[in-house]
């Protein structure tokens, strides 16, 4: 039972622990501090267990609890998250190009030719290639710029390149 001079010495944390904020969790010691025990609440401003931990932490402070918990919970499901893409070769890492990242090079620019979003794509990654956008050849940057497949697209900006 967690009462207001029990809390005292042996609170820890409390928040809210359902998005309708209609419970809150709080956690306390042992009376020998070895042991941490949760403990789940009504948010009910009749529960005298509520008045207790009102003792030792504002609702104000147990909102900013809440928000900060849930801050670092997706903090570390995002990292999560990316480490399991990484490991699974999900991620592309420009930084270090993997031999597994040629097969879908190579599927992106043969299948699909004509998708639009695509091809859109490939033409504004052209132009970020400092060869390209610094040319002064306007043809062939005028034919990347018109192509209507990716084949197209790349073949001109390969010419270009190629170029002295």
């Amino acid at each position: 039972m967690l009462t207001e001079a029990y809390l005292k010495d042996h609170f820890i944390d409390a928040y809210f622990i359902d998005s309708e904020r209609q419970n809150i969790e709080i956690l306390t010691t042992s009376e020998d501090k070895s042991k941490v025990f949760p403990t789940i609440i009504p948010f009910d401003e009749n529960n005298h267990m509520l008045q207790a931990l009102k003792s030792v932490m504002s609702i104000d402070e147990l909102h900013e609890n809440t928000y900060k918990k849930k801050q670092t919970e997706r903090k570390l499901f995002e990292e999560q998250v990316l480490n399991i893409a990484k490991k699974e070769g999900l991620l592309f890492n420009e930084q270090k190009l993997d031999t597994k990242f040629y097969p879908t090079l190579v599927k992106g620019i043969l299948d699909d030719q004509e998708n639009e979003d695509h091809l859109f794509a490939l033409k504004l990654a052209l132009f970020e290639v400092e060869k390209i956008r610094n040319s002064e050849d306007s043809e062939s940057k005028s034919k990347i710029r018109k192509g209507k497949t990716k084949i197209e697209v790349l073949t001109e900006a390969f010419k270009l390149i190629s170029e002295k």
